[in-house]
C-alpha cells in the first residue's frame, strides 16, 4: 500500500455556527429536516449524514487535497520517493456531509441510479460545510475547496479578499466557465493609493461555444484575413486595479517548470514562432504549400531561425524536404482558411472525402476533375491532422477516484499545433480575448472502457484595456505568474498605445483551476508583436497608431476546416478529436515512411534533404484570407498544363506565384 505523509493545517476560518440577521446563530451544517433519515410513504429516504474521518470518502477528500497542496507547492519527501500526502484532518470547523437518497420497498433497496459514485443509492454526494458565510456556501468537491484551502495555508495576512474561491471571490468569477457572459464592471472613482494585487500563488490542479474572433471557413466568397483593415481597438474600461483598496484580486498559480530544453525555448519571447511537429504553410517563391516541421535549429549567437520541413502530398509520391531560414517563410495553419480542392467534384460531396479513405486511383484518373493530385492530397492531409491530438511527455499517474485511471502530460499536439504546460491558448469565449495558461494536461479513463477523456486545467485571463495617460506610471502588467510571452508582448504593445492613444492593456485573471475540454480551445496563443507583422503589411502603421490588436482576430480556430469543401446545404459535421499515439502517426501516408520528427532543437547545421520531386504549389493571393488555388475557378475539363504556362505574362499575372522555389533538393525517395 502506498505511504501517505500527513499534513496539518494550522489556520482555519471554519465556523460550526454562524450568526443570522434577526435570529439566533444557526448550525453551519444541514438543517434538522435534512438530517432526518425517515423514509416517506413511498419508501424514499432523502437525507444528509456526517461522514466519519475513517470512512473511504473522507479519506479520499483528504488525500486529494493533500496531493494538490504537495504538487502545487512542489514538495518532495527527503528520500526523493514518490510518496503521497494526506490532510491529517480538515481545517478546524469544517465537516464533511453526505447527501443520500435511496428507495426501499418491502425491505429491499431499489437501485435507480446508474451513477457509479452513488453506490447502490439514487444519489450519494459529499459536501464540505464550514465556510464562515454559512451552510448555503458549501464546497462540492476537493477541487472546489482547494482555492480556499490554499489561501488558508499561504496568505499570512488572513485577508479574505485575497482568497480566490467561488464564495470569497464571486465578483471575479473564480468558477468562471468559458463561454459564459461576464458581468460588466462598475466604474468607481480610484483611490489615491490603490492596493496592488497580491503576488501569491494558488494551484493548478483540477477544477471548465460560440467561436468569436476567428474567421470561419468561407469556400464561397473569400475575403482577406491578413489584409483586411485591422479591427478597432478595445474600448477602454475602468481599471479594476485602481477601483478600491478592498477590490478582490484573483490569485494566479506559478508556472510549472519546464521539463526539457525544447519546452524552455518555446517559453521564451521572440525566439522560434514555430515548433517541431507542427503543421504550417510554407513559402514556395510567391506560392504557398502545406508541410510539417520535422526539425528546427537554434543559433543562439545570431538569434536566427532555421527549419527543415516536409511538404504534404498524396500517398504515392512525396516532395523533397525543404529548408527555410526565417519565420517569415512560414505561417500557422490557422492563418488562412482551407482552400477548395483543385479537383472540383471533390468539393460537392455530401459525404466528405478523407485522406485515409480517398479513392486515390480515381482521383489520379481525373474522375473528379483536372486538378492537382499533390495539392489536393496536402489539403486532405492537413484536414486529417487538424482533427487529431497526441499527448507527449508523460509526467505522472496520480491516484484518482476508484475506477478512474488518470495520467498527466507535459505537452499535447492539438491539431496543427504543439502546446506545452505553461503555454497560453486561445479560448472560445464571447469576448474573443480570453486565454488559458495551462497548468495541467490530463487524460482520464473510466473503468475498463476504451475511451480516454482529455482535458486541460489552468488559469483563465481576459484582455482588459484602461486609460493610461502618464507613461511614467508603470503599466498594470505586473502578474509574476504569467508566461514571458504574454508579458513581453503586452509591454511591446503598451509602449505604442500609451503615447498614441493614452491607453494600456493587461491580462486580468477571471478564473483559477478551470477545467476545459479540447474543443473549447481555438489553438495556440501567438504574440501579436511577432506574428501580425507576418500576416499584414500594415503592421508599422498599426504600431504607429497604437492599434496592434490580439492575434486571435487574425486566425481561424482548430476544426474550422471540418465543414469546408462541402455543399452549402450539407449537414454540419461534429468536430472530431482523434487520439493518435505518436505525432508521426498523425501524418499518416502524407509524408514518407521514414520521416522522423526531431523534438530537440539543435545548433544550426547543414540539413540533408530527402524526398521526391515536388509537384505544384498552393498559390495564395494576398487579397484573400482563404487560400486560392491557381486554376481552381477554371473549367474542370481544362488540362492542368494550361495553368503552368509561365511564359504567358497575362496568365502569370492572374496566377501570382505559380512557380517553384523549393530551397534545394538532392535525392529521391518514393513510398
Amino acid at each position: 500500500m502506498a505511504r501517505f505523509y500527513p499534513l496539518f493545517i494550522r489556520r482555519s476560518d471554519g465556523k460550526l455556527e454562524v450568526a443570522v440577521k434577526g435570529k439566533r446563530p444557526e448550525p453551519n451544517k444541514p438543517t434538522d429536516e435534512q438530517l432526518d433519515q425517515t423514509p416517506d410513504k413511498n419508501g424514499v429516504s432523502d437525507f444528509y449524514r456526517e461522514i466519519a474521518p475513517d470512512e473511504v470518502k473522507h479519506l479520499d477528500w483528504r488525500r486529494k487535497l493533500g496531493g494538490m497542496l504537495a504538487r502545487e507547492m512542489n514538495w518532495k519527501d527527503k528520500a526523493g520517493a514518490e510518496n503521497g500526502y494526506i490532510l491529517a484532518a480538515f481545517p478546524e470547523g469544517y465537516r464533511l456531509f453526505e447527501h443520500v437518497k435511496k428507495t426501499e420497498k418491502d425491505g429491499q433497496q431499489i437501485t435507480k441510479s446508474k451513477n457509479h459514485a452513488a453506490g447502490g443509492n439514487d444519489r450519494q454526494d459529499a459536501y464540505l460545510y464550514g465556510h464562515p458565510i454559512g451552510r448555503k456556501k458549501r464546497f462540492r468537491s476537493p477541487v472546489d475547496f482547494f482555492p480556499h484551502l490554499y489561501w488558508l495555508c499561504t496568505d499570512e495576512s488572513g485577508d479574505q479578499d485575497n482568497c480566490a474561491c467561488r464564495y470569497c471571490c464571486p465578483d471575479d468569477m473564480a468558477d468562471y466557465m468559458p463561454g459564459a457572459k461576464i458581468k460588466a464592471e462598475k466604474s468607481t472613482k480610484p483611490e489615491a493609493d490603490p492596493k496592488p494585487p497580491m503576488a501569491a500563488a494558488i494551484p493548478a490542479t483540477q477544477a471548465t461555444s460560440k467561436p468569436v474572433g476567428a474567421h470561419p471557413i468561407n469556400t464561397q466568397a473569400p475575403t482577406p484575413q491578413s489584409a483586411k483593415p485591422p479591427p478597432q481597438a478595445m474600448k477602454p474600461t475602468p481599471d479594476p486595479l485602481s477601483t478600491s483598496a478592498k477590490s478582490k484580486q484573483m490569485i494566479s498559480a506559478p508556472l510549472p517548470r519546464p521539463t526539457s530544453s525544447e519546452q524552455a525555448i518555446d517559453r521564451q519571447y521572440n525566439t522560434h514562432i514555430f515548433r517541431p511537429g507542427e503543421l504550417v504553410w510554407f513559402k514556395r517563391g510567391q506560392a504557398w504549400g502545406l508541410s510539417v516541421i520535422i526539425q528546427r535549429f537554434v543559433n543562439l549567437s545570431s538569434s536566427s531561425e532555421r527549419y527543415i520541413i516536409q511538404p504534404l502530398s498524396h500517398p504515392f509520391q512525396h516532395p523533397l524536404v525543404v529548408t527555410k531560414s526565417s519565420n517569415s517563410e512560414l505561417r500557422p495553419w490557422l492563418s488562412w482558411s482551407v482552400p477548395k480542392f483543385t479537383n472540383e467534384r471533390l468539393n460537392g460531396l455530401v459525404d466528405p472525402v478523407r485522406y485515409d479513405t480517398a479513392d486515390w486511383q480515381s482521383i489520379m484518373q481525373k474522375r473528379f476533375g483536372n486538378g492537382d493530385l499533390e495539392v489536393d492530397g496536402s489539403i486532405l492531409a492537413a484536414k486529417a491532422i487538424d482533427a487529431t491530438y497526441t499527448l507527449i511527455g508523460f509526467n505522472t499517474s496520480p491516484q484518482s477516484e476508484p475506477g478512474v485511471q488518470e495520467s498527466r502530460w507535459n505537452g499535447i499536439f492539438l491539431g496543427a499545433e504543439k502546446i506545452w504546460v505553461g503555454d497560453p491558448v486561445r479560448l472560445f469565449t464571447e469576448s474573443g480575448h480570453n486565454v488559458m495558461v495551462i497548468h495541467s494536461i490530463v487524460e482520464q479513463k473510466h473503468g475498463a472502457g476504451p475511451t480516454e477523456i482529455p482535458y486541460l486545467i489552468g488559469d483563465i485571463y481576459t484582455l482588459t484595456t484602461i486609460q493610461h495617460n502618464n507613461p511614467n506610471i508603470p503599466t498594470p502588467n505586473n502578474n509574476p505568474n504569467l508566461p514571458e510571452t504574454l508579458t513581453k508582448d503586452m509591454a511591446f504593445r503598451n509602449a505604442r498605445t500609451i503615447p498614441a492613444k493614452g491607453t494600456a492593456s493587461y491580462w486580468k485573471q477571471v478564473s483559477s483551476m478551470s477545467k476545459i475540454e479540447l474543443n473549447q480551445v481555438k489553438g495556440r496563443w501567438y504574440e501579436a508583436s511577432l506574428l501580425v507583422p507576418l500576416l499584414s503589411d500594415a503592421f508599422d502603421e498599426m504600431a504607429r497608431k497604437g492599434e496592434i490588436v490580439e492575434v486571435s482576430q487574425w486566425l481561424n480556430a482548430r476544426n474550422d476546416c471540418v465543414n469546408a469543401n462541402r455543399p452549402p446545404n450539407a449537414p454540419m459535421l461534429e468536430k472530431p478529436n482523434i487520439r493518435k499515439q505518436t505525432r508521426r502517426e498523425a501524418f499518416g501516408r502524407a509524408v514518407p515512411a521514414n520521416t522522423v520528427i526531431v523534438e530537440e532543437s539543435n545548433q544550426e547545421t547543414t540539413a540533408q534533404n530527402t524526398g521526391t520531386s515536388a509537384g505544384n504549389p498552393v498559390d495564395i493571393d494576398p487579397r484573400f484570407d482563404t487560400i486560392q488555388i491557381a486554376g481552381q475557378q477554371s473549367d474542370a475539363h481544362t488540362d492542368i498544363d494550361d495553368f503552368m504556362n509561365l511564359e504567358d505574362m497575362d496568365e502569370q499575372a492572374q496566377m501570382p506565384g505559380y512557380g517553384q522555389d523549393f530551397g534545394g533538393s538532392t535525392q529521391s525517395q518514393y513510398f
